[in-house]
């Protein structure tokens, strides 16, 4: 299976290694060339539970490629996913898969715009994945990968049963999943609540895991985003976060979610993919949610403060 993976950060060098365990010939796209030159001349490093692998993908921005795909996995962050659409667009065949595993609640909208939904399927995924370097990630700790394509038929069957296949045999647990909206709004809740505290504390999840308070805000964020999602008709689980929360705590407490991870290097942090779009759907459905737009004050003042310090040189 040809696959583009669109995106070279820590999720998208996780899935692209996967993927090449399978056999798959895999293309690692990114716009960053000091990433893009690392995995060129250094191939792309993972370390896990079975010790540090070397991998050499293709690697390239996707204007410097040529052909059609078999399937694209769209692993940018969220507010990048229109530009990095309009960038791979000639990637696309009649049949070519797009599946997104982005952060949020909003990417298929905005996939919409250049793919037809018997081409389209979405998920998420709860494994870490943390960037040691330039073309080095760590992944430690068990996790899932949920998806769905957007519409059912059999047009759509062939690529995405062959990507799910490919998936398990890079070691992967996929799960093709019938409810894969509500999986969405319980990763956006779960989200919401490690990346939003980790960021701002610049704890890692165990840290954080083993602080009173910081486990009593998170499991508040939870309860708030489970009364956002009954309002627009979602049956979201919040034990079942809940419990995701907490088992999180403990198998994957080395992790730096990817907010604190952004922070650190001076990205931009997904606030609008996580906490705001939750309080969007809380301001228009009358629903009060005071520990989320707290949190989501601090997360924006912290960015407008690390967005002033890069400004200046800092």
């Amino acid at each position: 299976m040809k696959i583009a993976v669109i995106g070279a950060g820590a999720m998208g060098s996780l899935f692209a290694a996967r993927l090449l365990d399978a056999g798959a010939e895999v293309t690692l796209v990114d716009v960053d060339e000091r990433l893009l030159e690392a995995l060129h001349t250094d191939g792309l490093r993972l370390e896990d539970e079975q010790g540090t692998r070397v991998y050499w993908p293709r690697v390239a921005r996707a204007e410097q490629l040529q052909g059609e795909f078999d399937a694209l996995l769209m692993l940018t962050k969220s507010y990048h996913a229109r530009q990095a659409m309009q960038a791979s667009r000639h990637l696309l065949g009649q049949q070519t898969l797009v599946l997104t595993l982005q952060n949020g609640l909003d990417s298929v909208p905005v996939l919409r715009e250049f793919v037809a939904d018997r081409c389209l399927a979405m998920g998420m995924t709860l494994y870490p994945a943390d960037v040691l370097a330039p073309g080095s990630v760590r992944s430690c700790g068990g996790g899932e990968v949920r998806l769905r394509g957007l519409l059912p038929g059999a047009g759509q069957a062939g690529p995405l049963q062959a990507l799910i296949d490919g998936l398990r045999r890079g070691g992967m647990r996929c799960i093709e999943d019938p409810d894969i909206e509500v999986s969405l709004w319980e990763k956006v809740a779960f989200n919401t609540a490690l990346n939003s505290l980790c960021a701002l504390t610049g704890n890692n999840v165990g840290e954080l895991g083993r602080c009173a308070r910081g486990r009593e805000v998170a499991l508040a964020l939870v309860a708030e985003a489970a009364s956002i999602a009954a309002s627009v008709g979602v049956a979201l689980d919040p034990q079942r976060v809940v419990l995701a929360v907490e088992e999180a705590f403990v198998v994957h407490a080395g992790h730096k979610p990817s907010m604190l991870q952004d922070l650190e290097h001076g990205r931009r942090m997904e606030i609008d993919a996580l906490s705001g779009a939750l309080l969007g759907h809380a301001r228009r459905q009358g629903v009060r949610a005071p520990a989320m737009a707290a949190i989501d004050r601090l997360l924006r003042r912290v960015q407008r403060q690390r967005s002033g310090e890069k400004a200046a040189g800092r």
